[in-house]
């Protein structure tokens, strides 16, 4: 009974769906979306004033969220990903409205810059656990091989003296 109330509503959203699928999503195919200086030609980006206002608008706020937080703390990403996402927004929005593509040769740059001054004394990598000296492995490894053997033969002796 509920199957036949709900069929229609199952029906309506499957052809919806359906619709949406084809409209917003970009196949391997169709790249096209990658063409954006010749989709709209009547769209023209001011990057003068776009690299402006990137510095006035999401500078400024990126960086008095950052001078919130202790240096000694810029690399950890928990404690910096408010300000980041805020500085990304804050850049999409401003090239969305100035007519721009985003991302561009300017936020690029905008973003290199904000890295050398916040973020240069950060390790590209998560450090993880050096290799332990080649004498610990080799002992590490030796014990336990060096005891299978005796074990072999404790366990066969045990046997044979209670047969």
């Amino acid at each position: 009974m509920i199957f036949l109330l709900l069929f229609p509503v199952l029906v309506l959203g499957e052809i919806q769906l359906q619709s949406n699928v084809s409209s917003n999503v970009t196949f391997e195919d169709n790249e096209s979306f990658q063409d954006q200086e010749y989709s709209a030609v009547f769209r023209h980006c001011n990057e003068s004033l776009l690299e402006h206002f990137s510095y006035i608008l999401c500078w400024n706020q990126f960086h008095s969220g950052m001078t919130d937080i202790n240096k000694e703390l810029w690399c950890e990403w928990d404690q910096v990903i408010r300000p980041y996402n805020e500085l990304t927004r804050c850049i999409e929005n401003l090239t969305t409205n100035l007519g721009c593509y985003f991302p561009n040769q300017v936020v690029q740059d905008f973003f290199i810059q904000i890295h050398s001054s916040f973020f240069q004394a950060c390790p590209e990598e998560e450090q993880l656990f050096p290799d332990a000296p080649s004498g610990v492995v080799l002992t590490l490894t030796l014990i336990p091989v060096s005891l299978i053997p005796v074990l072999v033969f404790l366990v066969v002796w045990k046997s044979k003296i209670c047969d």
